[in-house]
């Protein structure tokens, strides 16, 4: 590690993330380990403005984001960009499209994320995946739904049971589980889905949430497309790749213990290590001569158990921050390629093959059977990162949150950080005793909150 280290004391890192998500500020901690200068394109209250490994961040507007951008890289100088979510992804795609091909900055995203005119062409979802099955990888029967007229045909074909799945979507959101025997539910399934957010709800997001960004989407954008896809009865699993042109260099696989809320984030997982999944992974990057982060979602069939892939994100996903050894560091990995040095590994942050993500998994699984077995991921580099993390979500703070929420349920349902607060102090507090590796102690647990 220490030669990648010293090679990479001096160059930038930018991250680019429109949500407030914790793992951009996890994977910005990472390169920062290894010697990086970390800056971040981000709007305000998101976590990555509350790490300590963040040097400088640059505002990250709904509107202008093209002009925004130059900014911010003629500012930064950065020898790689990671986006962080869908919407950067698009941003950084529209940019290199406009830019002209003798531009710094077109070569900078082109070195990023490999092609981008190809990562444009393989955005949607059922184009992703026809392209992985002619790689000859195992996916569920997927169809781009056109119109609402195609939809009962393209359930036929698929089968009965099946998932709806909008495009520009993530979290969970813009999926939904249909049934061809319920025609009408799944129609009006798939208007919801086709049709794109609404002004209403963009500007609660715009006032509340702190969130502009969807202000744009609601105003100009047209209707999303969907996609229709058997759905598999089976165990959701991930991987995510560190990859450099086109080259699967470090992989983390997992499968989903726990999500944070059905069809949601995992809050915990089990690392894992299939083959056919590892294959899936360098069968399609290798296609598609992505650089950067890629993350691919599978169902592991509980009938057969085979993996099937669902869908990829050609982008930073929840477990890139993870470096759990050779071949298993996603941050490590990639930071090594864009360094020319060779392959290595940061000291592995478990011994455990069951991970908690923290602090979803706190209110994922507050009954604690999970979180005594597993490695709680705590940023123990950061306190400041940690406190900020469990703090009530930007939508749920301030007296604008609180009316807004009195009106819309009768009541005000703000979360109370004090009980996680002081098992997080008490975390620490052993910590800093024992200086013993988290695996030896025993995780704090909450009682359920009703």
């Amino acid at each position: 590690m220490r030669s990648s280290a010293a090679a990479g004391r001096k160059r930038t890192v930018l991250l680019a993330s429109t949500l407030p998500w914790e793992f951009p500020a996890r994977i910005a901690l990472g390169f920062d380990a290894l010697g990086w200068r970390v800056e971040a394109m981000c709007a305000v209250g998101q976590p990555l403005r509350h790490t300590r490994a963040v040097r400088r961040c640059h505002s990250y507007p709904a509107w202008g984001t093209a002009s925004a951008w130059r900014r911010a890289i003629a500012a930064t100088a950065p020898a790689l960009i990671v986006p962080c979510d869908d919407r950067a992804l698009d941003h950084l795609v529209a940019l290199h499209a406009a830019l002209p091909a003798a531009d710094p900055a077109a070569a900078l995203i082109a070195r990023s994320l490999g092609d981008p005119a190809r990562t444009a062409a393989m955005r949607g979802r059922a184009a992703l995946l026809a392209l992985a099955a002619r790689t000859g990888v195992r996916i569920p029967p997927t169809l781009p739904v056109p119109d609402r007229a195609a939809l009962p045909g393209a359930l036929a074909a698929v089968g009965p049971h099946a998932v709806l799945k909008a495009d520009g979507s993530w979290g969970g959101a813009g999926v939904e589980i249909v049934d061809a025997a319920r025609p009408q539910e799944a129609l009006a399934a798939y208007d919801r889905l086709a049709r794109p957010p609404g002004l209403v709800r963009a500007l609660k997001r715009a006032a509340v949430n702190r969130d502009p960004h969807p202000l744009p989407e609601a105003l100009l954008r047209g209707r999303r497309h969907v996609s229709v896809q058997r759905f598999i009865e089976g165990r959701p699993a991930n991987c995510l790749a560190a990859c450099w042109r086109g080259e699967v260099l470090g992989l983390v696989q997992a499968a989903v213990e726990r999500t944070e809320y059905a069809l949601g984030p995992s809050a915990v997982i089990r690392v894992i290590d299939r083959p056919d999944m590892r294959h899936a992974a360098q069968r399609v990057i290798g296609a598609l001569g992505i650089s950067g982060f890629a993350g691919l979602d599978f169902v592991i069939e509980e009938a057969t158990g085979a993996a099937y892939m669902i869908e990829m994100n050609q982008r930073a996903t929840p477990t890139a921050h993870l470096g759990l050894g050779p071949g298993r560091d996603p941050v490590a990995a990639l930071a090594a390629a864009v360094a020319g040095a060779g392959p290595e590994a940061r000291e592995p942050l478990t011994g455990r093959d069951l991970i908690a993500f923290f602090p979803m998994a706190w209110h994922a699984a507050p009954d604690g059977a999970l979180l005594r077995q597993a490695y709680f991921d705590v940023p123990w580099s950061d306190r400041g990162l940690a406190e900020e993390l469990i703090r009530p979500p930007l939508e749920e703070r301030g007296l604008l949150a609180r009316l807004i929420d009195w009106r819309l349920r009768g009541r005000a349902r703000p979360i109370d950080p004090e009980p996680l607060a002081a098992a997080l102090a008490a975390l620490f507090a052993d910590r800093e005793r024992s200086r013993a590796p988290q695996d030896a102690r025993p995780t704090p647990v909450l009682e359920p909150v009703p």
